[in-house]
């Protein structure tokens, strides 16, 4: 008879690598950029994911994945429908949180800032980059909301396919991207016996950081 696993006896052993604040770059955008190098290089599964969480009305957190897409006037920006929950919360309320997690090399950077969107011109260049069936995707989904079937939204698909036979797919008003404008960011390196490396950077004023080391 199979036993059941025990969740909380799972262990990882992280690899010995360092985190010394000393040896950490003075921006972190310059770090941050130094560890995503390194995780694509280790063919980490979708090294460029962010759990992004923002807040509602009512202070309830949600929490979803997405996917960073550029590192531009130091910010991370990403790309989502303007009517979907999370576009929706924020508009209530700019101030999110995001993580990045790459198992394979034991690293991970969390992030604490405020949100505002990408200008048009970069939200159309953006748009121009991705495939057709994506770009017929994002008008065919009218995200979070409720929907009967996937039948449904494939018919939908269709629909907006025939529309734009023939013609290049224009951006959505509704689909755009947002900048994390940064005020913390952590850099997490883990280590044997719970030691971890922990590294944060705080800004103090609009272009300079501070860093600390943080206990495990």
């Amino acid at each position: 008879m199979k036993s059941k696993t025990d969740i909380s006896q799972i262990r990882f052993k992280y690899k010995t690598d360092s985190l010394d604040i000393k040896n950490t770059s003075n921006d972190p955008f310059v770090q941050f950029k130094k560890w995503l190098n390194e995780a694509i290089r280790n063919k980490v599964f979708e090294p460029t994911a962010m759990a992004l969480s923002t807040l509602n009305s009512f202070k309830k957190v949600s929490n979803r994945i997405v996917l960073l897409k550029g590192i531009e006037n130091k910010s991370f920006v990403f790309y989502t429908n303007l009517r979907s929950r999370k576009s929706n919360e924020i508009k209530l309320n700019k101030n999110v949180a995001a993580v990045f997690w790459w198992p394979q090399i034991g690293k991970q950077v969390r992030i604490e800032g405020s949100v505002s969107l990408v200008k048009n011109k970069e939200a159309d260049q953006y748009f121009s980059t991705r495939s057709r069936k994506s770009q017929i995707g994002a008008w065919a989904s009218d995200q979070s909301s409720i929907v009967k079937d996937r039948k449904t939204l494939f018919e939908r698909f269709k629909i907006i396919e025939k529309r734009f036979e023939n013609k290049d797919v224009k951006r959505p008003i509704f689909w755009s991207g947002y900048h994390i404008k940064p005020l913390l960011i952590e850099f997490w390196q883990g280590r044997e016996n719970r030691l971890h490396d922990r590294i944060i950077y705080k800004k103090i004023n609009k272009i300079k950081w501070k860093k600390y080391r943080l206990n495990p």
